[in-house]
């Protein structure tokens, strides 16, 4: 800032590049002095030819839909700094009539619209920057058809406003082309550098406030590592501070701050919708209005270009430099994030990849050092080292470790990546890194089977003990058969979630080692499930007047199948302890259930015997001898598939054991 232009500050004094200023400048033949004013006017003029094109885009889109929801581009209109409030009209006001537009005021519209243009290109003229852009202007002005009534041709909005340089020039691409160009020659005639801004004509109270976005800027800078972007001008125009930010190679993708006393008003423009709605959702802690929020109310859009203006009111000086120092800080996130989006969303959801870049925006990580060690390639790598049986390349990993494992070692490697390279890490350290982490989850699966196993193990000792109960309450009372209702329904449900736990153990066992030995030993016992089910429907057949006969008969087998579920169930959880720290006393427990369930497993034939032996002498009809032998069977069914689960749990352990 020089000396002159803070005293005029101070004082209280026209603005810097205002019109009084250029007028004053004007006076004297000296271009260098008259520039900077000219450049000022011409990014402001930038503002209101990108408006003028929206609001004509935004009225065709209107009258081509007027059922749906538009907005009236007011907030474009005051961020660009037009005052005519009637303009918040127009795009409601639009119809359509036989491929052409009544558009209210389009040819004043489009006046001011060539004005603007013609002012963003004086400084360029000025300055002998571009190839000619008087005269394209020119032709391109001279191509308009006669708006004097208002009747806009369809066809004309759409190649105005076009982005595409391979069908025809346009207005839209010639404002495109002087906005890049009036960037370059801004940083070229800037009287400073403060904080690595390029700045000239600011006034006193602009510095610290431009120190505090540039603050925010180098906080969150570092992580766009080589990728280009990020340059900073700052001026004072018309009685605001503008700071724009180029946030890459891309002449569309931009972002310019306006301030003016406490308001702050960021205009973004992005060739992704999305990516937009990005940048908007990264100031969501602040109480910032968005056009186009509204998710019924279509987005302003300039060609294939989208435009969104937030304002912000800061409550005092403090809170001002805090959203100030935050926006600087947030323009690393939007580069390159499309590409981001889309190489997550080979594995990931849309709504997946989006929530991890904003967690990675949120945890000041970024994305751009994740991309530069390969992307998804990364983790698939690293998959493929770490598990047992690899997965492959586009494969969604999902199959491989599971959604919440895929998102957490998503964000580790996201992290990992940043953190490595900022720090200087060899790209192998941060390659292993991930591998160990994926080891974690690897080794998580393998407990996560186990859990599986316990819970399918529970719901058996549920449906043991609802046999048991139901045989206790048969014939004992008017309520009995309520009772047996409930435990027939209660057991179907316990064996439909226990063949649930079963497809999901096994459609993740053939990815963890040792997974389908133990999805095997799930099997056996899930006969026993069904076993049991069936005889607690059984005893739904059984005559009411031989209840009272069966009744202790078959409990003593039905109280065996019940302590050999348990005994299973205790060896289960025992070897989830083993599974991550053997000590000799689990060792020891857990051997002892096992030989508990074999030794059930003998009475338990014995009690089947036996019960079959007394039906035969005291059932009084063969109904009863069918269904009461149907129920012993069943338990002494349930308690062999306990067995061969146990047995093959133990030969599972010992050999993990062993292996160690």
């Amino acid at each position: 800032m020089t000396a002159d232009a803070a005293s005029a500050g101070a004082q209280g004094g026209p603005p810097a590049s205002g019109p009084a200023k250029r007028e004053a400048v004007a006076e004297i033949d000296e271009p260098a002095l008259l520039l900077p004013a000219m450049l000022n006017s011409g990014l402001a003029a930038n503002e209101r030819a990108k408006y003028y094109m929206s609001l004509l885009q935004a009225a065709k889109s209107r009258a081509d839909s007027p059922s749906a929801s538009c907005s009236s581009l007011r907030r474009e209109r005051l961020a660009a700094g037009i005052t005519d409030s009637a303009l918040d009209d127009v795009v409601a006001s639009s119809v359509r009539l036989d491929g052409r537009y009544l558009i209210p005021r389009a040819g004043s519209i489009h006046r001011e619209l060539g004005q603007a243009v013609a002012e963003m290109l004086a400084p360029l003229g000025a300055a002998r920057a571009g190839n000619q852009p008087e005269a394209r202007l020119r032709e391109l002005l001279g191509q308009a058809p006669d708006l004097g009534d208002d009747l806009v041709p369809g066809d004309y909005i759409a190649s105005l406003t076009s982005a595409r340089r391979s069908e025809s020039d346009s207005l839209h691409l010639l404002v495109m082309d002087a906005h890049r160009e009036l960037n370059r020659l801004q940083a070229r005639i800037a009287t400073d550098i403060l904080h690595g801004a390029a700045v000239y004509g600011l006034e006193e109270p602009d510095g610290p406030l431009v120190t505090e976005f540039m603050a925010g800027l180098h906080e969150t800078a570092p992580l766009k590592l080589t990728h280009p972007g990020l340059a900073t001008t700052a001026t004072r125009e018309s009685g605001r501070l503008l700071i724009q930010n180029d946030l890459g190679t891309t002449a569309a993708h931009v972002v310019v701050i306006s301030v003016t006393g406490l308001t702050v008003t960021i205009t973004y423009t992005d060739v992704h919708l999305r990516r937009m709605r990005f940048f908007e959702s990264l100031f969501s802690g602040f109480a910032a209005r968005w056009s186009g929020a509204d998710a019924v109310t279509r987005t302003p859009a300039l060609g294939e270009h989208y435009l969104t203006t937030g304002v912000f009111e800061a409550s005092d000086d403090s809170q001002l430099r805090s959203y100030l120092r935050y926006a600087g800080s947030r323009l690393v996130f939007v580069l390159d994030w499309n590409r981001a989006r889309k190489r997550l969303r080979r594995f990931l959801s849309e709504n997946e990849s989006v929530a991890i870049l904003r967690w990675a925006a949120d945890s000041n990580l970024g994305h751009i050092a994740f991309l530069s060690l390969g992307g998804e390639r990364l983790i698939y790598d690293a998959v493929e080292l770490a598990a047992s049986v690899t997965a492959r390349y586009g494969e969604p990993l999902t199959e491989v470790l599971g959604r919440e494992a895929t998102i957490e070692i998503t964000k580790f490697a996201l992290q990992a990546a940043a953190e490595g390279l900022l720090a200087g890490q060899s790209q192998l350290l941060i390659r292993d890194r991930l591998r160990v982490e994926v080891l974690r989850h690897v080794q998580a699966s393998q407990q996560g089977l186990i859990d599986a196993a316990a819970e399918h193990a529970s719901l058996i000792v549920e449906t043991a003990q609802a046999l048991q109960a139901a045989l206790a309450c048969l014939g004992t009372s008017s309520d009995a058969d309520a009772f047996l209702a409930r435990a027939t329904r209660r057991a179907a449900g316990w064996e439909h979630r226990a063949d649930e736990i079963l497809r999901d153990q096994r459609r993740y066992a053939r990815r963890v080692d040792g997974g389908d030995a133990l999805s095997a030993l799930t099997s056996a016992a899930d006969d026993a499930i069904d076993s049991l089910e069936e005889t607690v429907f059984l005893l739904t057949l059984l005559p009411r007047d031989a209840a009272s006969v069966v009744r202790p008969i078959l409990l003593p087998v039905a109280a065996v199948a019940v302590t050999a579920a348990r005994e299973h169930l205790k060896a289960i959880e025992i070897a989830r302890q083993i599974v991550d720290a053997a000590t000799p006393e689990d060792l020891e427990d857990f051997l002892l259930a096992i030989d508990r369930v074999a030794t059930l497993e003998h009475e338990a034939d014995q009690a089947d015997r036996a019960a079959r032996a007394a039906l035969v002498r005291a059932a009084p009809d063969f109904r009863s001898l069918y269904v009461s032998d149907g129920v012993s069977r069943g338990a002494e069914d349930a308690t062999d598939a306990l067995l061969r689960s146990a047995l093959g749990l133990r030969d599972q352990l010992l050999g993990l054991l062993r292996a160690r």
